[in-house]
Parts: C-alpha cells; sequence; structure tokens
C-alpha cells in the first residue's frame, strides 16, 4: 500500500489540475467580473467604459481557452489610441511613458478614483512618483504646484513646446495672471524680462522667497541693473527705500507701469508714499515732511511743477547730504563760492549772482542793481537760496517764503509784491522795498501809485 501513495497522490494532483480547467469559465457566454472572478476590476469609482459594460473582449482576446489565459488586442500604448484618438500624442515632445508606450504606468486600464483613471488619487501626488524634486523643500510653493495641479502648466502626454508645457515663455503665465496681461496693454513701460521669460526672476514651481522670486528683490534687481548696484554701494548718503522692505518695489511696479522708468506713481506722488510725514534717517538724521509738492495751488519749484524729483535729487543714493544730485548750502548764512551752489547752477545762469548789475537777469531788482548778487554774493554770510526761498513750494511768486528757519527761531519774511518790485520786513533787517521801474532811493518811502507801482515819497 505505501508503494501505492505516490501514484494515489499524483493521479489525484492530475485530476485536480484537469478538473479546474474543465471547471473555468466559459468565456464566450459570461461577463469575466461573475462569480466573483474579477471583481476587483469593479471596484473603482469611476470605471473605464469596456469595463463597466462588461466588455471586456474590447481589449482582451483569448489565446488559450483552455487554459483560460488572454492577449491584448494590439500592445503599448497602440492599444489605448485605437479609442482615444483625441489623447493621441502627436507632439513634438512627448511624456516619456508615452514615448515609451507605458500609459499603464500612469492610468489603470479598468477604473480608478477619478475620470481619468489615475493610479492615485490626484495629479500632484502622481507626478511626484516620479518628479520628486521639483520643490526641493522649499518654504513657497507655486499655486498649481501646491494644489497638486501640474496639468495647469503642462500636457500629459505631448506638446509642441519643451518640458510638455501647454504654452511657451510669458504666454504661459499669463494665462493664470490676467491682470497682469490686461495692465500690459495701458503700460508705458515694461520690465525687459516681461517680453520674453518670467523665469528669470521667478522660479516656476518653489522658491524660499516670496512670490517665486529667485532672490529678495534689494539682490534680484541689481543682478541686472548693474550700474544701480554700484550706485547703491558707493553712496555716501543712502536711500533707504532702495533697502528696507520691499526694496526697489517700494517704488517700482514689477512688470510694467504706466508712468515711465516702471515708476508706481508719477513723481513725485510717488515720492510722498514715504515723505508725506517727518522720517528719520539710519544716521539719525530728521528729514522733515513736504507735503507741499502735492499742491497744485501753491507756487513750485520748476522741478516740482515738472513732476520730477530726479531733477535735484540723486534716488538711488548719492554723495551730497538730502540726496541732493550736487551741492547746495543747508545753512541761512554761507560765504559764497559758484561751487557751493552746483545745483542751483544746474538751471540758473550763474550770473544771476555774479552780475551786480543787471536789465534782465532777475525780476529781484531795484532799477539795475541786482539784488541776489547783493544779498548772497558776500565772502561771509552771504544769505543762501533758502534764507528767501522755499526749495518745492509756497504761497508766493517764486516760491518766496513765509518764513525761514534761523537757529530755533522762524524768521518772518513779510514779501509783499508789486507789479513792478516789492517789500519785505524780515526778521534781520528794516523793511525795505525795491522797484524794477523806479529804483527805491535807501531810507526813501515808496508811495503805490495809481498803476500798481511805486515810488520814493516825494518823487514824481
Amino acid at each position: 500500500m505505501k508503494r501505492l501513495l505516490p501514484f494515489i497522490f499524483m493521479a489525484l494532483f492530475t485530476w485536480t489540475a484537469s478538473a479546474q480547467v474543465i471547471n473555468r469559465p466559459n468565456v464566450a457566454t459570461k461577463n469575466c467580473t461573475e462569480a466573483k472572478c474579477h471583481a476587483q476590476e469593479m471596484d473603482h469609482k469611476v470605471l473605464h467604459g469596456p469595463t463597466a459594460l462588461g466588455a471586456c473582449d474590447a481589449c482582451h482576446i483569448p489565446a488559450d481557452v483552455p487554459k483560460h489565459t488572454f492577449s491584448l488586442k494590439q500592445e503599448g500604448k497602440a492599444l489605448c489610441d485605437f479609442c482615444h484618438v483625441e489623447k493621441k500624442a502627436t507632439g513634438t515632445h512627448l511624456h516619456k511613458p508615452v514615448a515609451d508606450g507605458q500609459c499603464l504606468s500612469c492610468h489603470n486600464p479598468h477604473g480608478a478614483a477619478t475620470k481619468q483613471f489615475l493610479r492615485k488619487d490626484t495629479v500632484g501626488a502622481l507626478c511626484m512618483d516620479c518628479h520628486k524634486d521639483v520643490t526641493q523643500n522649499r518654504q513657497h510653493l507655486h499655486g498649481p504646484v501646491e494644489a497638486g495641479s501640474c496639468t495647469a502648466c503642462h500636457n500629459s502626454h505631448s506638446s509642441d513646446v519643451p518640458k510638455l508645457l501647454v504654452a511657451e515663455g510669458r504666454d504661459l503665465c499669463i494665462t493664470c495672471h490676467d491682470q497682469t496681461a490686461t495692465a500690459l496693454k495701458t503700460a508705458k513701460s515694461v520690465h525687459k524680462p516681461m517680453e520674453g521669460n518670467c523665469q528669470q526672476c521667478h522660479e516656476v514651481h518653489a522658491s524660499n522667497f516670496k512670490n517665486q522670486l529667485k532672490a529678495e528683490p534689494a539682490e534680484l534687481c541689481v543682478s541686472c541693473h548693474k550700474e544701480i548696484k554700484q550706485t547703491i554701494a558707493d553712496a555716501k548718503f543712502k536711500h533707504s527705500a532702495v533697502s528696507l522692505d520691499k526694496a526697489c518695489m517700494n517704488c517700482h511696479q514689477p512688470h510694467s507701469s504706466t508712468v515711465v522708468k516702471l515708476a508706481k506713481e508719477n513723481l513725485p506722488a510717488a515720492c510722498m508714499t514715504c515723505h508725506d510725514k517727518p522720517l528719520t534717517t539710519a544716521d539719525k538724521r530728521p528729514v522733515p515732511a513736504v507735503p507741499e509738492v502735492l499742491a497744485k495751488d501753491l507756487s513750485q519749484h520748476g522741478p516740482i511743477r515738472e513732476g520730477n524729483c530726479g531733477g535735484c535729487h540723486t534716488l538711488h543714493g548719492g554723495e551730497v547730504t538730502r540726496l541732493l544730485a550736487k551741492p547746495y548750502p543747508e545753512t541761512f548764512y554761507e560765504g559764497f563760492a559758484v561751487e557751493k551752489y552746483g545745483l542751483c547752477f544746474t538751471c540758473h545762469d550763474k550770473a544771476l549772482v555774479l552780475d551786480a548789475k543787471s536789465n534782465s537777469l532777475t525780476k529781484f531788482r531795484n532799477g539795475q542793481d541786482n539784488l541776489h548778487f547783493l544779498h548772497v554774493n558776500k565772502a561771509e554770510k552771504g544769505r543762501s537760496c533758502r534764507a528767501c526761498h522755499a526749495t518745492h513750494a509756497s504761497n508766493h511768486e517764486a516760491h518766496v517764503r513765509d518764513t525761514v528757519p534761523f537757529g530755533k527761531w522762524e524768521l518772518p519774511i513779510n514779501f509783499q509784491p508789486t507789479k513792478t518790485g516789492g517789500s519785505c520786513a524780515p526778521g534781520c533787517h528794516k523793511e525795505a522795498h525795491y522797484d524794477r521801474e523806479t529804483p527805491i532811493l535807501k531810507g526813501s518811502t515808496p508811495v503805490a501809485n495809481p498803476q500798481g507801482t511805486s515810488t520814493p515819497a516825494g518823487k514824481t
């Protein structure tokens, strides 16, 4: 009996195997998922069409019916392309799984949680199976990356643009950033990188800096604007706006502007976002508020009237205090030298204070006596321009001051104009009069005539 046991077991094994073959489903008449044979292929939220219809023969054909083996009707992506004609990859750049015919590396052929039959619950999760390093653990993620919406920027199968992008350069970015696109239509100045590729300034997936910038604004901007970088580095007097907070973007728009040089607003309105209130510099120097520069009803200094703060100031930093482009005395009294008034003589003729006599250089004349020369051109205690004139604007013609700081005292000027001259009664001398047509003698008291001119008392 013991000798017969091996033969009995062999016979039983052969009968069992034969019975299994004989009892397998007849695929010609039954659905493959019946009797729970392939029920797991139905266990999906979204089913592939043939699976949902039980039409397994749409993709599979029997290879050996008794052995219950099958083969695919076509190999690789050719099988998928037979039905999914609209998804057929035709671009010059193919996704590697598509190029390799490996549709099933991304898609489940029977069903999935999404209508694309992805092997992961989201596009982002699926892409990260291969593209693990796109964020490089950086802090600030691009919106589509954070949302896992890789297909917002990339085609899944093929594209005519490198990296499977849906569009090229700036055209890709403005498909979402429509406000930037709208602004470009009315812009007077456009940042050069915006004419081509936004990636010159921005990272596409993630960055350690806000707005996916490649560096902090102060560093990023000067990577191209090297002459400004040198100006900032060499400046004896720094403009804090170019380095603090948003740095360059305190004053400039990053993409485009309706104002020249990408300014946020026309000057001086842009300057007033900071200089409408008193400030203190890093070295503790006070900077007074200058809201008068926006007052159109005042007598404005020429550069202010033209909206050109840069006419007198070096906006990124410079070698002269108060960020002035050239020297200009800070004090009430100043021993005269032409070079001390370099800023004024950029626009005004030097003869204004060099010629003692004139018929046309200035309206501040008593006959031919040039009163600018008289006040300014002194070896000691020459009056600087600020002694009588407001730098930016005032209530009077030629922006003559109401008062002028003198130590801790505000000296009144009491300027009273006439048609051909005027008078002042400042805290520094007695009331004095001048007239361009009828000179006022020293010590005389002028009397206004019916035409509005003034003549010394007793003169006709």
